[in-house]
């Protein structure tokens, strides 16, 4: 019987199949993702807090904020506000963003300006700002704010005052998503020599490939070819390559499921926490079947008895617009693609029926979502959404 042959290189300039292998190590990683972030300790050093900043100091307004913002700027002994205007670049080419931000303390600044030192927790978004956090940037002090606006804008923010420098929050860290250990083809057709620049692509069984894109390139040089103990006349080969964004363990079983022909029934994803539905969503756009959008006056009907977040809306969705295991979006960016137009498997303007819709509105709820780190997305919100789209939505 033959060996099934999982996986595929493709050369990246002409796209020909470069080698096939039945299995890679250094493809999946004994981690979990998303990786949940480390909280820090930040010092705002001589500070001068304004509004929501000086009432969670002073106890008449809440120690949390969400995100918080810090942008550079030459004080030249003027304040923040006039010393950067709202359109100013080096700002913004400075800036900072800490997520899930609360006061922990006060105290007098230490350089007896009568100002305060003031102590936050909270963790850095990841972002290539400042060498990626690691250096603080030429400024002679930083302008504060909360984002979204106290107001609820999300398009705006709330100024909260200034300081002369923060303490903690320029230094290296831990890469969020490291680069997967060195990469060994398991069980590989042989042929494959000198340097590789190849896409990887999964395989299911029935041969159609679907590529996995940037985070999963093959860049490097053949370091090793020997017999392979997965079968006669197949070969084992080490490359000095490492997958940018390797896959966690937890996500093997989706990806043989989907290797197989995909998920069998609805709602197999409902027994998964939210970090592995967010991973059957991504397993989802990654396998997913292109096809012209079905045609107009079709009728979709969304199961929505297990839309307890945002994820799972995402699942169900997918689902009800392309069948078990089918993506229509993960994010409101290709919700939007999708819907409005088209190429989602949808033709636009269609009529969708949501049925149990009342889950969702109980679940999907205003507040801080602490795996995106932005305001919540809500049930009311996801209803907006979908009708200034041109989605005919049924609530049942």
């Amino acid at each position: 019987m033959p060996i099934p042959l999982r996986w595929r290189l493709l050369d990246a300039e002409t796209g020909a199949t470069a080698v096939e292998c039945t299995d890679i190590d250094g493809l999946f990683v004994d981690r979990k993702f998303p990786v949940e972030p480390a909280y820090e300790r930040y010092t705002l050093l001589s500070c001068a807090p304004a509004g929501p900043l000086l009432a969670a100091i002073d106890g008449t307004g809440p120690a949390w904020f969400g995100n918080f913002l810090i942008n550079g700027a030459h004080l030249g002994g003027r304040p923040v506000s006039e010393a950067c205007g709202p359109d100013c670049y080096e700002c913004y080419s400075t800036g900072e963003e800490l997520l899930d931000v609360r006061v922990v303390g006060q105290r007098p600044a230490a350089d007896g300006s009568g100002l305060l030192d003031v102590d936050l927790e909270g963790h850095r978004r990841v972002q290539d700002n400042n060498r990626g956090g690691t250096v603080a940037p030429a400024v002679s002090g930083y302008r504060l704010a909360v984002w979204p606006a106290v107001n609820g804008s999300e398009l705006e923010t709330t100024p909260v005052g200034e300081c002369r420098g923060i303490a903690g929050l320029f230094h290296e860290r831990p890469e969020i998503w490291p680069s997967g250990p060195p990469v060994t083809l398991l069980g590989c057709t042989p042929g494959l020599t000198g340097s590789v620049q190849a896409e990887l692509a999964h395989v299911r069984v029935d041969g159609t490939a679907h590529k996995m894109g940037w985070g999963s390139r093959v860049h490097g040089r053949v370091v090793a070819v020997g017999p392979s103990a997965v079968g006669d006349d197949l070969v084992d080969i080490t490359l000095d390559a490492r997958i940018p964004e390797p896959l966690a363990a937890n996500d093997r079983p989706l990806w043989d499921m989907w290797r197989a022909g995909g998920p069998t029934g609805p709602n197999l994803w409902a027994k998964l926490d939210r970090s592995d539905r967010y991973l059957w969503v991504r397993a989802a756009a990654a396998h997913r079947r292109y096809a012209p959008d079905k045609p107009a006056g079709r009728v979709y009907h969304l199961d929505g008895r297990h839309v307890t977040d945002f994820d799972a809306f995402f699942c169900a969705i997918g689902e009800a617009i392309n069948g078990p295991g089918g993506w229509f979006g993960g994010d409101l960016f290709w919700l939007h693609e999708n819907a409005a137009t088209g190429d989602g498997g949808a033709t636009p303007g269609f009529r969708m029926i949501w049925h149990e819709s009342e889950v969702a509105r109980t679940h999907l709820v205003p507040g801080f979502d602490r795996k995106s780190w932005l305001p919540a997305v809500t049930f009311d919100d996801l209803v907006r959404y979908l009708g200034e789209d041109g989605v005919q939505l049924e609530l049942r």
